[in-house]
């Protein structure tokens, strides 16, 4: 069971924790927010967003970082698809994934903005 979030608000009325399906997605999307040492309890937890995703990182080593981040999510047994787009003088990223859980099920994730405010 996770703490809902809606929009990245955590909700306070209504269905207070997500489970099942809904849980895994935003786990998920949890574990790509998550900034590299970020967390004081676990400093080599987190996205290297810094290192490996943005800057003069090559495409296809940000998409490995990613999906090495998307893979290692508890729950997460596979991806059927994924596209990530960096427009860097718009200052936008776009990180598109469909995932496949533990009872086989397809959940879709998607995160896009402006990576500092939307991280």
């Amino acid at each position: 069971m996770i703490r809902n979030f809606v929009d990245g608000d955590i909700v306070t009325s209504g269905e207070h924790f997500a489970s099942g399906k809904e849980a895994t997605r935003q786990s998920v999307i949890r574990r790509l927010r998550l900034f590299l040492g970020e967390f004081f309890l676990a400093a080599t937890d987190g996205t290297d967003w810094f290192g490996g995703v943005l800057g003069k990182t090559r495409q296809d080593f940000a998409e490995a970082t990613l999906k090495r981040r998307i893979i290692t999510t508890p729950g997460i047994i596979g991806i059927s698809s994924f596209s990530l787009t960096i427009e860097q003088r718009e200052r936008r990223i776009s990180v598109q994934a469909s995932v496949i859980d533990v009872n086989n099920e397809q959940l879709s994730i998607e995160l896009s903005g402006d990576p500092l405010s939307m991280l």
